[in-house]
């Protein structure tokens, strides 16, 4: 970037000047008050802003009211002619620009335009004033390191800018001999607490003692209640045992027995299809034979009539024979199962409407048990209360008798003093070795009678006492008070839950165990009641069925004799009437006889045939005959029931007793547990009210708050110290980081500045030192220390590494170089020097030299670059 024209409308002593410069070197002379300084300031305050009003520094504001400011036009590699434009009067001083393609933009284009450059880059880097050049201090190589850095020639000005932004973070943290950073504060803080909790541990000595106390027993409660809990559940398992002992058995029976089946369930069915045919065939062939032998028989009688006019509902009777033998087995069954069970009297009037689970007589309860457990923390606490009213009381008493002068306000004489110049008196009339000794015992009686004359009594100590046993008195009554209240709440909660079992017809019980075992045993009643309901209501249906059947034999009672006979008993005579008729039918019709006997011929070979058709699964099954089958296939069905019996008992009754025991073993363990059931509630009862006397007792040394206080305020502390910690450690770590990246850069930076320093140097003292070093970190002149160069030298020395810096972004120039009277210790030898570096150096950068010194202008018109004059306005 380069300037190419200030158009100055008003600003300090210029009014409506236009300046041109060239795009190289030129100087700008001008007399003292000429309006150098001015122009400076101006070119500065159009790219950078209006300087503020300071009391001791120039005003450049014009007294005339005239328009305070003015255009800058300047030639950019990147967005080409830019003008800048800044009024103070106008949009708050802040800058207009307006590019060559017609874009227009305010402060923030130029600030990208300018970029990286600013007004401390541009007054350090680009301004070349004469007290700039004597500071030395800034030769040092650690020195020359940073300005590499700030600058931002390494190529890290951002990494300079962050690490000093991270290094205030972390100081502003922490600093090792600071007082006011939040880091130091709060380890100050926290050695306070410390100090104040340990002193505060050190007066509770026995408190963690008495806390790691508390939790062993705090166990041991958990660990003897676990066992209660596990006893109990034995012991209800034990009851399910006892209960469902009898199916147990039955279970055992059934598991004893050979329970395979002989026959598949379809060949059942062939047998039962088989048995039925080979009956029927049975029942035409005995029918034939029947009637054969009746027509042999030749006999007539008014029975033989009457069964031809009923012979087919007699026959309908007999065919029922099969049904109604199983009706009568099945009745018989039923009548022994209820007669079985009929022994379980206790809810036969009143039903029982037990709970659905365990769940909800565990919440019936739990209010009962909370309230109990709320009563015994009282009662202990009232034992407590009761045992420091006691040693109060007693403290009390004793201090009464050891300080009876409490009460009794007479004076007693002072014993002792008389009795001391007794002695002494007596002392005079004695001999020597007695008078000494009542000297001795007249000087302790008066000791102990000044003592006991001048001391006080202490009624603050009897007060404090007194003040103790009220409050404790208090306590007492106040505890006691509450006790009623709970009882009377436990008595209520107790009656709601015996009215609520009153409701359900079970039996009134002080604890949740034994509802819970009566709650078992009801519901095993109203699953049995069920159960015999439905075999009722079967009863009952057989019942009826068998009625009906015994019904249709009231027609045959004039013929046969059947009264007071079973149902089987009739059928029986009702069979023999049968066969005794067909006989009488058989006779009447001999002419039949051949071709009755056909018919039985035929009857006989179909049978042989069927039974040749089932003889392989007869001899499979193991039968010998068909009229085997019968029983067989009864068998079979007992073998089925037996097996859906033991399957039922397997999955109900079976998991109850996982090893084989007797009804006296279960009996014996239940006594058993029942004994350690008493002694673990009797252990766990003494455990509960230890842990509680030390829960109490820690909660009356925490009542104050001070030590969990300090606890919270340390762990507070304790995190707070964390993360300002971790924030220290993080900016620490990534300053020193980047302080590593910057050093690096800077490093492969400074040979490149010493090299080109050299050169400038050599070129300014026309070759009289030729080289520049840095040894111990300090820079060296040919080995000589830059304190013993002359003023002049030393200013060159400076001028050379200004330049040097500036050469090192001569890819990119950011800014022209203005230097403003320079040289003010330089001869005329060293202004020609310099007037050929300004030549040479201005190949790359645009110079403007502002001076009042007429000797370069001489040197810069030998050189042949451009000059002009200066003349201000008065």
């Amino acid at each position: 970037m380069w300037i190419k024209k200030a158009e100055v409308t008003s600003f300090g002593k210029w009014r409506q000047q236009t300046f041109l410069f060239e795009a190289k070197n030129q100087l700008v002379y001008g007399l003292n008050e000429a309006g150098k300084s001015t122009l400076y300031q101006f070119i500065q305050a159009m790219l950078f802003g209006f300087p503020t009003k300071r009391k001791k520094g120039q005003d450049y504001t014009p007294n005339d009211g005239s328009g305070f400011g003015g255009r800058l036009l300047i030639i950019h590699e990147t967005y080409g002619t830019v003008t800048i434009e800044r009024y103070k009067a106008k949009n708050k001083g802040k800058a207009k620009v307006w590019l060559e393609d017609g874009q227009q933009g305010d402060e923030e284009l130029l600030e990208k335009i300018l970029y990286p450059l600013n007004l401390p880059l541009f007054r350090q880097v680009f301004t070349f004033q004469q007290e700039q050049l004597q500071q030395l201090e800034t030769l040092t190589e650690e020195n020359l390191h940073e300005a590499l850095i700030s600058l931002g020639l390494s190529g890290s000005s951002e990494l300079f800018e962050q690490r000093i932004q991270l290094k205030n973070k972390y100081e502003s943290i922490y600093r090792p001999r600071g007082r006011k950073q939040p880091l130091n504060q709060a380890l100050q803080n926290y050695q306070c607490l410390q100090q104040k909790i340990n002193e505060k541990e050190q007066q509770e000595a026995s408190f963690q003692q008495l806390v790691r106390q508390a939790e062993e027993e705090k166990l041991q409660v958990s660990q003897q209640a676990a066992r209660k809990r596990k006893l109990q559940e034995q012991q209800l398992t034990l009851e399910q045992q006892r209960m469902n002992w009898s199916g147990y058995a039955e279970f055992l029976d059934l598991k004893k027995m050979t329970l395979d089946l002989s026959s598949s369930e379809k060949e059942r069915g062939e047998l039962q299809t088989f048995y039925q045919d080979y009956q029927q065939l049975m029942k035409e062939q005995e029918k034939l034979h029947g009637v054969l032998q009746k027509h042999s028989g030749n006999q007539e009688s008014a029975r033989y009539y009457f069964y031809l006019e009923n012979e087919q509902r007699i026959q309908q009777l007999l065919d029922e024979k099969v049904s109604i033998t199983r009706m009568l087995d099945e009745e018989q069954r039923i009548a022994v199962k209820l007669a079985e069970t009929n022994g379980q009297g206790r809810w036969q009037q009143h039903p029982p409407r037990p709970f659905a689970d365990e769940r909800a007589i565990q919440a019936l309860f739990t209010p009962l048990q909370a309230q109990q457990k709320v009563l015994e923390e009282q009662q202990l606490r009232l034992h407590l209360v009761k045992e420091q009213r006691d040693q109060a009381e007693t403290s009390l008493n004793l201090y009464e008798q050891k300080h009876p002068e409490l009460f009794n306000n007479k004076k007693n004489p002072p014993w002792l003093l008389i009795a001391a110049i007794v002695g002494v008196i007596a002392a005079f009339f004695v001999p020597t070795p007695f008078r000494y000794l009542l000297l001795i015992a007249a000087i302790a009686c008066g000791i102990g009678g000044m003592a006991k004359h001048n001391r006080p009594i202490d009624k603050d100590t009897w007060q404090e006492k007194l003040g103790q046993l009220d409050v404790y008195e208090g306590q007492l009554a106040e505890m006691t008070e509450k006790i009623k209240k709970n009882q009377l709440n436990i008595q209520q909660l107790f009656q709601q839950i015996q009215h609520e079992l009153q409701q359900r017809n079970l039996s009134e019980a002080e604890n949740e165990f034994a509802v819970i075992q009566e709650n078992q045993q009801a519901q095993h009643y109203l699953a049995q009641q069920q159960a015999n309901t439905e075999l009722q209501q079967r009863q009952t249906m057989l019942h009826q069925k068998l009625l009906q059947h015994e019904q249709h034999f009231v027609f045959l009672t004039e013929w046969l004799p059947l009264h007071e006979k079973t149902l089987l008993e009739k059928l029986s005579t009702l069979e023999q009437f049968a066969k005794e008729m067909e006989q009488i039918r058989f006779a009447q019709t001999y002419q039949e006889n051949t071709v009755l006997q056909q018919r039985i011929h035929e009857i006989q070979k179909q049978q042989q045939q069927l039974l040749d058709q089932y003889q392989p699964l007869l001899e499979k099954i193991g039968l010998g005959y068909p009229s085997e089958i019968p029983a067989f296939l009864q068998q079979e069905t007992k073998i089925l029931q037996k097996q859906t019996r033991l399957q039922e008992l397997t999955e109900r009754v079976a998991p109850l007793f996982p090893y084989e025991t007797t009804l006296a073993e279960i009996e014996e363990s239940l006594r058993n547990l029942t004994r350690e059931i008493q002694t673990s509630e009797t252990q766990l009862l003494q455990s509960q009210e230890h842990e509680q006397r030390s829960r109490l007792q820690i909660q009356q040394m925490q009542a104050d708050g001070t030590l969990d206080s300090l606890y919270q305020q340390a762990s507070q502390q304790r995190a707070l110290i964390e993360k300002l910690t971790t924030d220290y450690a993080v900016a620490k770590l990534e300053n020193q980081l980047l302080q590593d990246i910057a050093t690096e850069l800077s490093e492969q930076q400074l040979p490149e500045l010493l090299k080109q320093a050299t050169e400038y140097f050599q070129l300014l003292t026309n070759n009289a030192h030729s080289r520049l070093d840095f040894i111990d970190g300090l820079l060296m002149i040919d080995q000589l220390s830059l304190y013993n160069l002359s003023t002049g030298t030393k200013d060159q020395v400076m001028m050379a590494f200004r330049f040097a810096y500036l050469t090192l972004q001569q890819n990119h120039p950011l800014c022209p170089v203005i230097i403003d009277d320079g040289w003010l210790h330089y001869d005329h030898q060293r202004k020609q020097q310099f007037a050929k570096l300004l030549q040479r150096f201005s190949q790359n950068y645009q110079i403007i030299c502002l001076s009042s010194d007429q000797e370069m202008v001489s040197y810069y018109q030998e050189l042949h670059q451009p000059v002009w004059e200066l003349k201000g306005v008065q």
